[in-house]
């Protein structure tokens, strides 16, 4: 009886080690995927051209804003704060440990094998190395097709405003 009580007791203190164990190999199976993949390259192209797109909006808002000499360094500093903000705060070295914890909790180890046995492979490495090229071609695409909405987001903008003026309290008159 007391071998048995030994032997439950072992396993019981050695069962979080094997579960430790099958822990830390689930994550390097999801950083050697990140590693494959180039998620870090892939993370920064996009930074960049997030980064890129807001500056150009940015530019054509100002443009629309009618901003005096005075006004257009104070929005230029306005709008470098932010995106810098941005920049610093949505980097992948921030954003690594949280995508090693979404790609942990998405995918069982055995998904992982599976998918680690892909990239590995020629069609694998072949999507890996086009992807960049994917990834800019449908954001242009993108950005064109939301460019051909531009006229009917700003009718809808037009009605909006409208419609909020004319549902809006009359001014109170002021006490003489």
């Amino acid at each position: 009886m007391k071998l048995l009580t030994r032997v439950l007791l072992v396993l019981l203190l050695i069962t979080p080690l094997f579960a430790h164990a099958d822990e830390a190999s689930k994550k390097a199976k999801v950083e050697e995927l990140l590693q494959l993949t180039n998620m870090n390259q892939l993370m920064t192209q996009m930074l960049g051209q997030m980064s890129e797109r807001m500056k150009t909006s940015a530019a054509q808002q100002a443009s629309t804003m009618k901003l005096t000499p005075a006004q257009k360094p104070i929005y230029d500093d306005y709008q470098q704060k932010v995106g810098d903000l941005i920049t610093g705060s949505v980097n992948w070295e921030k954003m690594k440990p949280l995508v090693v914890q979404v790609y942990d909790e998405t995918y069982t180890e055995d998904e992982l094998d599976g998918i680690l046995k892909f990239y590995r492979s020629p069609a694998g490495k072949a999507m890996v190395a086009k992807a960049p090229q994917l990834m800019s071609k449908s954001m242009t695409l993108m950005v064109q097709q939301m460019s051909t909405l531009q006229p009917q987001i700003e009718q809808l903008t037009k009605d909006f405003a409208a419609q909020m003026q004319k549902s809006a309290p009359p001014p109170a008159a002021t006490a003489k």
